[in-house]
């Protein structure tokens, strides 16, 4: 069974990843108090907001919005 989605949380990760583009996970959690693993779980639902999520050669996330045509 898979777990709720954190609306919440998806949210904070977005707040810390775009204030902190190129960063890894590992540090997005230890800046949020969470565990790696629930950043990483979270980034989908980040993409199911409407935000692309791309992971450069040394596994830093940067974001970027959907274009609207």
């Amino acid at each position: 069974m898979t777990r709720p989605i954190n609306h919440d949380r998806a949210e904070k990760i977005y707040r810390t990843i775009k204030k902190y583009p190129g960063r890894k996970p590992g540090f997005i959690a230890r800046l949020l108090g969470l565990n790696r693993s629930e950043v990483t779980r979270s980034l989908p639902t980040l993409e199911e907001k409407g935000l692309y999520l791309s992971e450069d050669d040394k596994g830093g996330l940067w974001l970027f919005r959907k274009k609207q045509l």
